[in-house]
């Protein structure tokens, strides 16, 4: 659709020029002055469509459209929160661990990436970073991929982020595991062996709960237990416990809230959507995808 916009606004375009350019032989100043009129509003339109067939993600076609509609500018702070998280199923159901930040909600194994090594002072140096406002810094949240800066940076930033960035990355995603299920006991294993699912990444739009403007990212990877890390997760299933829970995917899709049962209170995170199966379609398809890693863990 994109394409086929172009070319007729391109095609537009050329016939106004090529009439302009007759009128003009013969001295027919009317006609060339109604044909700069077409003129006028062709080549604006072919600029925009020429920039929509560059735009080849929804975040990027939703920040055109907000710039365009006025509702943003180059100057616009945009919050961004870049994290990875664990899809953990075992039969029809999925691990989640209780919100440490004391929500009281449930939520996939998993975190924000951190910056690693002198990258903070790089994204100061090249995009003016600013620290998150909204999530308190402490020492759990130090270095988080969670910054603010303004939307002329944002996708220089993004494009740092997949290629140049020294941070975490997908080959080693143990630090979360290694805080949620290892240091507090849940499991006791030396090694993990998963598979990269995708990307999640949301349109660039206005936070209701923050109250600015965000772009969420999470990539999706999906554990693939050893037989003796199943076992280890069915005992799991049948001990009763307040800081994890096995929930099915129709529980994640309605935040745990049950109308049967008179339960309106959400208790599981809405991101978690992102983890579950049926969702696994929707996310981006990166470089990477489905590549399978091992990587040990450090046990407590």
């Amino acid at each position: 659709m994109k394409i086929v916009r172009l070319i007729g606004i391109g095609f537009l375009s050329i016939i106004s020029i090529a009439v302009i350019f007759v009128f003009e032989i013969k001295n027919l100043p009317a006609g060339s002055s109604l044909s700069g009129i077409v003129l006028g509003f062709s080549l604006p339109g072919l600029w925009h469509s020429i920039q929509d067939l560059m735009d080849t993600t929804n975040w990027k076609v939703s920040q055109r459209k907000l710039k365009r509609g006025g509702f943003i500018k180059d100057d616009t702070l945009i919050r961004i929160s870049f994290a990875y998280l664990y899809r953990i199923k075992i039969s029809d159901k999925y691990l989640l661990i209780k919100n440490e930040r004391g929500t009281g909600k449930f939520q996939p194994v998993g975190g924000v990436y951190k910056l690693k090594g002198n990258e903070k002072i790089e994204l100061k140096n090249l995009f003016f970073v600013k620290d998150d406002d909204k999530v308190p810094i402490d020492e759990s949240s130090r270095d988080d991929y969670r910054l603010r800066m303004e939307n002329k940076y944002l996708r220089k930033f993004v494009k740092r982020f997949n290629k140049k960035a020294e941070r975490e990355r997908i080959e080693n995603l143990s630090r979360e595991f290694e805080e949620e299920l290892i240091k507090t006991g849940i499991v006791n294993w030396d090694h993990i062996t998963y598979r990269f699912c995708g990307r999640h990444m949301t349109e660039l739009k206005f936070g209701e709960h923050f109250q600015i403007y965000e772009l969420l990212l999470a990539d999706v990877v999906e554990l693939m237990p050893s037989p003796d890390q199943e076992a280890d997760l069915r005992r799991m299933m049948e001990e009763p416990s307040d800081i994890y829970r096995f929930v099915t995917a129709q529980e994640i899709i309605s935040l745990g809230i049950n109308t049967s049962t008179g339960n309106l209170m959400e208790s599981i995170g809405d991101h978690t959507k992102k983890t579950i199966q049926e969702n696994e379609g929707e996310l981006l398809k990166i470089p990477g995808v489905g590549k399978v890693y091992t990587v040990p863990l450090n046990n407590c």
